[in-house]
């Protein structure tokens, strides 16, 4: 059994060009050694028991910020040494309709990816989604569990049946919740800040770190199931440059993707 842990980031167009979801496997057999795991490191780190662990370190602003970077960096370590896997999204806002949208969409993307994960190592999950405020989100999790992902282009509806459950999570009522926020958060600081020379050594630190939890396929090149540019036709140049902006900067820190950003329609 694996527990999918989601998350959004880059809700805000206003700051950022791509929104982003994403989530981290954890193989049931793995969580209580991972949950105890960073129990003691934010034990170790001065964290009380109330403190959110997240990536924004305005959350415990009482814990000096290089406390905060070791703390986050060892929980990443964690996650890679207990064979998490993370799979991400990213659509330019542009090509959203809106935030809510891409969320929905992002959501169905990286649950659909998951589900063939699922199929891969042979095995079953739940999905635990961060909550955010939308009242049709329990509808929307009932659709991904009763009905599943509707309008694919090979098929109008495909069943998750690999997928056991969905379920609303939040910071605070597990530690995985904190796991996929620090994650996502370090992907959402690297692709915010690649193009600013002083801050680029740390995007790049920061993609090395997530790098050991994406999933490979041959060739060491990143499966497209662990990162996503949605969609898969870009047809606005501008946009397209975007997308391979950032492809290539994962390429410089060793993220070789297996479907790079296209405007031909490849389905």
């Amino acid at each position: 059994m694996y527990l999918l842990y989601t998350d959004e980031t880059n809700v805000d167009r206003a700051h950022s060009a791509f929104f982003i979801y994403g989530g981290v496997a954890i193989a049931s057999d793995k969580a209580p050694s991972i949950s105890g795991a960073i129990d003691s490191y934010r034990r170790d780190h001065g964290y009380k028991p109330e403190d959110k662990l997240k990536f924004n370190t305005r959350e415990c602003p009482h814990i000096d910020p290089q406390t905060q970077k070791s703390l986050k960096r060892r929980v990443v370590q964690c996650a890679s040494e207990h064979g998490c896997v993370l799979f991400l999204s990213l659509i330019n806002h542009k090509i959203a309709t809106s935030p809510d949208d891409a969320r929905r969409n992002e959501i169905n993307r990286v649950c659909y990816h998951f589900n063939c994960f699922l199929h891969r190592v042979n095995d079953y999950g739940l999905v635990l989604v961060d909550t955010f405020p939308d009242a049709g989100l329990t509808d929307h999790l009932k659709e991904k569990f009763t009905v599943g992902v509707k309008g694919l282009p090979f098929s109008p509806v495909l069943r998750l049946d690999r997928i056991l459950g969905f379920h609303v999570a939040s910071v605070g009522t597990s530690h995985f919740s904190s796991l996929i926020d620090v994650v996502i958060g370090g992907v959402r600081h690297a692709i915010n800040t690649l193009s600013d020379p002083v801050k680029r050594p740390t995007a790049e630190l920061l993609m090395r770190q997530v790098s050991p939890l994406l999933l490979r396929e041959n060739a060491g090149r990143v499966s497209e199931l662990s990162i996503f540019y949605s969609p898969k036709q870009i047809r606005v140049a501008a946009y397209l440059e975007q997308y391979r902006t950032v492809d290539d900067f994962f390429s410089s820190v060793g993220i070789e993707t297996q479907r790079k950003p296209t405007d031909e329609r490849t389905y």
